[in-house]
């Protein structure tokens, strides 16, 4: 990970304590805590998922629906011999987001941060 990353990733952990006053009417460390938590696993949930997309999953399962309703289809048989179509086209849906690799690690880290400091806070 570049430094700009890193430096991104250690500014956003005290902002992020400061936006759980969006949430909570007082605050206190353990609040932080389970906000961090949340923070990283829907990050985490969102760069997986992202992932997932952007892999083409989707594209081919959309695509073999569509070619398993077509062979069962009687109208859409007809028309594909009136019209003379024997192969069909292989349309990609791929989309391309935001570095989900980047959302992931960071929200992997705030889960491990949060993890680390609610054993702290437990133990002390």
């Amino acid at each position: 990970m570049g430094f700009k990353k890193i430096l991104f990733w250690l500014l956003s952990l005290p902002l992020s304590y400061f936006a759980i006053s969006l949430f909570h009417q007082s605050y206190n460390l353990l609040n932080w805590v389970d906000f961090l938590f949340i923070l990283g696993l829907v990050l985490l949930v969102t760069g997986c998922l992202m992932c997932v997309v952007a892999g083409g999953f989707f594209s081919s399962f959309i695509h073999s629906c569509k070619v398993f309703f077509a062979s069962i289809s009687k109208k859409e048989q007809i028309i594909s011999e009136i019209e003379g179509k024997k192969e069909r086209s292989n349309i990609s849906f791929r989309k391309s987001f935001f570095p989900s690799k980047l959302m992931i690690i960071l929200g992997f880290g705030y889960c491990i941060v949060s993890l680390f400091l609610s054993i702290l806070i437990v133990n002390s």
